[in-house]
């Protein structure tokens, strides 16, 4: 429950100091963003299905993130493979 309810906050946080961070010239707010929302997609069910239909209608985006999960941590990799629309199970 505490350990669940940490990763939401720090999700959160992440995607909000991102959406802060983002205008600025070096894309360090698109990598917080990326990051909250690895956190927060085991965590919340919901955002893994949503996360599937959108890369679902993006299907050359979602090429790309298949192209480069292997160079990625494993949990951000994880979040790849669980939202791959293309993917049995």
């Amino acid at each position: 429950m505490i350990r669940r309810s940490v990763t939401l906050v720090g999700g959160v946080l992440l995607i909000v100091a991102g959406l802060l961070v983002l205008p600025l010239p070096v894309p360090v707010g698109l990598l917080m963003i990326i990051l909250g929302v690895s956190l927060l997609v085991p965590a919340i069910p919901a955002l893994a299905r949503f996360l599937k239909r959108i890369r679902h209608r993006y299907p050359i985006t979602s090429q790309r993130l298949n192209l480069i999960s292997p160079k990625l941590p494993g949990f951000v990799r994880r979040v790849i493979e669980e939202t791959d629309p293309d993917r049995q199970g």
